[in-house]
């Protein structure tokens, strides 16, 4: 098996379906082991594997799971490998296995099986990618972190100029000798603003290429890759009481107080909250009178947020993350501090002096991921079997998720929660409300006082039609349903599933139900996202046959041929006009000649440098000997 060039991607895929860890965090771990991040090839063709789970399964399992059996599926070690292999031979982009190995010899034995049941689903089902794997395709979404760079504008003009030089590029290298009839309409570059999430920046689903981890403004801290619906939960939080001028000047004028953020890593929603507390406290501190600084609270933030999370792995991650997107606070006006704390929410003490003035609390817990439905690694396991499996795992899920709630409720000075999931489960969402509502422990207050927790809409998202479900396994009125905000990926969305529930103690609460207005939220100078990408976003091909290798369709060949003159009409029918070539078209044609040709021989020279490279590694390991030191 070492002889296979499929050995990284194989690796990657089975400690994902072995761990059920998340692709990207395995591929980019930089805590572990591993001595780099994949390529982008093998990264690719893992994502594209990992589509067509559902296809291979069901073709391995085909009759009695004779091919399953056949090629001794069970007795392999690396799953991931095969998988990998499988996907190559039916589905690749050259219908072959590169290479050799044992795990090759395995599944070429069984090649003409394998084909045929392939071409059996693809006309059974029309389609071979999972629904998880990249079948619904949504605009990219850009949060731009306020903390890092206050100016919007400076932001959108960055990237429109990056969009445009990238449209070029594109056009540069795939138009090529095409002609005016097949040349494609220019990509959409414009950038707008959403109409529910303040600072987040709609861009068109092929901007996903251009914007990743290595991109400038990623790399600064100055914007975050982050999914819309993940940033309902801090706006909720933050801004679920604020709708008009009275409830905004009620808020301001409130004394400021600190902040949980439960289950925070890897931290895109803790410094989505960050930067809508800074936000939220404006900057009147420079027109107030200067007043005399106590000694020992010069650099005392006005609000904190205690970030837990118990991994280790996931900890770093967010300590990496919060130095990243959240400034000192001695550099934001001392008004906004994170403060990561290594260790698991549930043990926290709620009559910590340490927690005194905290208000808030922000519930994002592990859940099923069943609402993101346009990253690969989310797949389903098909069969009565996996059913169980998954049923099992929700419940299990649901309890934790339930006791994390009720003692996020069991501080006494906290008044307002936010308890969101990325799950489209009633098990995990409403049932888990509707429980927490009734199992709610209040200790020696009483409910006369005020302090029992009620469900409210958020203000901030009143615009948002899709709300929570009514009766079902939670048994919620509809007074109680209309204040649940729901997401879905798979009805129109535009973003992946999601779920968000506002608690709010009685005395405190503000709002009576939301009003569905569908109004979009002002954002000068921008024009306001309403679905301009969603023809850009589907995808247009129909479903063809995919499985059988590439071969000469002779019966194609000969009705071309019967098409194409004869001589002798050719005779008749005079000598053909070419068409004349411009000095203009030749020197574009010679530039783009020149570009291809020098692209190929800047790829040789890398190819013999890294050639160079292995076999002056291979002959000094040949000459010194081995040792253990430093693993």
């Amino acid at each position: 098996m070492s002889s296979s060039p499929y050995n990284q991607a194989g690796g990657l895929l089975n400690e994902h379906l072995e761990k059920r860890r998340g692709l990207k965090s395995i591929a980019f771990d930089t805590t572990g082991k591993k001595k780099g991040a994949p390529n982008k090839a093998t990264y690719a063709t893992v994502c594209k594997t990992m589509q067509h789970l559902s296809a291979i399964n069901e073709i391995l399992d085909a009759n009695n799971k004779k091919l399953r059996k056949g090629i001794g599926f069970d007795a392999v070690r690396n799953k991931g490998l095969l998988y990998v292999c499988i996907y190559e031979l039916l589905f690749g982009k050259y219908k072959s296995i590169r290479g050799g190995g044992k795990v090759k010899r395995m599944i070429v034995k069984y090649e003409k099986e394998l084909r045929r049941e392939a071409d059996d689903y693809v006309s059974k089902h029309g389609s071979v990618e999972d629904n998880g794997g990249g079948k619904v395709n949504f605009p990219r979404y850009i949060r731009v972190n306020t903390l890092r760079s206050p100016q919007v504008s400076e932001i959108v003009e960055k990237l429109k100029g990056d969009l445009s030089a990238k449209a070029v590029e594109d056009e540069d290298t795939n138009t090529g000798d095409q002609s005016e009839d097949t040349k494609k309409t220019p990509p959409d570059t414009t950038i707008y603003a959403d109409a529910h999430v303040p600072d987040l920046l709609v861009l068109p689903p092929t901007a996903s290429s251009l914007l990743h981890r290595d991109h400038d403004l990623v790399k600064s801290g100055k914007v975050v890759l982050q999914d819309k619906s993940s940033c309902f939960s801090a706006l909720t939080m933050v801004r679920g009481h604020i709708v008009g001028s009275e409830d905004a000047k009620e808020e301001k004028s409130a004394k400021p107080f600190d902040y949980i953020d439960a289950c925070a890593a890897p931290g895109n929603k803790t410094s989505h909250l960050a930067a809508l507390i800074r936000s939220s406290l404006g900057d009147d501190d420079a027109a107030a009178p200067q007043k005399k600084k106590k000694k020992g609270k010069a650099n005392k933030p006005k609000s904190t947020i205690f970030a837990f999370e118990r991994n280790s792995t996931r900890f770093t991650i967010l300590e990496e993350r919060m130095k990243l997107f959240v400034p000192p606070p001695s550099e934001n006006g001392n008004k906004v501090a994170v403060t990561p704390i290594h260790g698991d929410f549930l043990k926290a003490d709620p009559s910590d002096p340490q927690f005194a003035n905290v208000r808030a609390i922000m519930l994002d817990p592990s859940c099923s991921g069943s609402g993101i439905v346009n990253s690969p690694d989310r797949w389903m396991e098909e069969g009565d079997g996996a059913a169980k499996k998954d049923k099992k795992r929700i419940e299990s899920l649901s309890n934790f998720q339930l006791v994390a709630l009720k003692h996020a409720m069991s501080f006494p000075n906290v008044d307002r929660i936010v308890y969101s999931t990325c799950s489209v489960h009633e098990e995990e969402n409403e049932g888990v409300v509707s429980k927490a509502l009734s199992e709610a422990e209040y200790g020696d207050s009483k409910k006369e006082d005020g302090n029992v927790w009620e469900l409210a809409a958020p203000k901030c998202l009143e615009n948002w039609k899709r709300r929570g479900k009514e009766g079902g396994i939670g048994g919620l009125t509809k007074a109680q349903a209309v204040c649940l905000v729901r997401c879905d990926g798979l009805d129109g969305d535009e973003t992946n599933g999601f779920f968000v529930s506002f608690f709010v103690r009685k005395r405190v609460l503000l709002s009576v139900g939301p009003e569905t207005s569908g109004k979009a939220i002002e954002c000068a100078g921008f024009p306001v996202y309403a679905g301009q990408f969603v023809d850009s976003c589907k995808k247009k091909d129909a479903p063809v046959k995919v499985a059988s290798k590439p071969k000469k369709d002779n019966a194609a060949d000969s009705s071309k041929q019967a098409a194409l003159p004869t001589q002798k009409q050719k005779q008749q029918q005079g000598p053909t006009k070419k068409k004349e070539v411009t000095p203009s078209d030749k020197k574009l044609t010679d530039k783009r000649s020149a570009k291809k040709r020098d692209k190929k021989l800047a790829w040789k020279r890398k190819q013999a440098l890294q050639k160079g490279q292995r076999l002056k590694k291979k002959e000094e390991g040949s000459k010194v000997p081995t040792t253990n030191d430093g693993e």
